[in-house]
C-alpha cells in the first residue's frame, strides 16, 4: 500500500481512497463508500496524486 486516506462526500458519507502498486507493474486506485467499492486498474507506471485520484472517482460517479 502506498497511500490511504478518507474524505467526506457532499452527501456526508465517508469515502476511503487507496493507492496500491509500484512503478514496475502499474498502480491500482480504489474508493469505497458505504459498502460499495470501486477499483480502477491503470497502466500508469507513474503514481497519481491524491487530487488526481479523487477527481478520477468523482468523474466515474458522475457518469453513473
Amino acid at each position: 500500500m502506498i497511500d490511504s486516506w478518507t474524505k467526506k462526500s457532499p452527501s456526508g458519507k465517508t469515502v476511503t481512497f487507496k493507492i496500491e502498486g509500484d512503478g514496475k507493474s502499474g498502480f491500482v486506485y480504489s474508493a469505497g463508500m458505504g459498502g460499495r467499492d470501486i477499483k480502477e486498474t491503470t497502466g500508469y507506471l507513474k503514481v497519481l496524486t491524491r487530487e488526481d485520484v479523487e477527481i478520477m472517482f468523482a468523474n466515474y460517479v458522475a457518469r453513473k
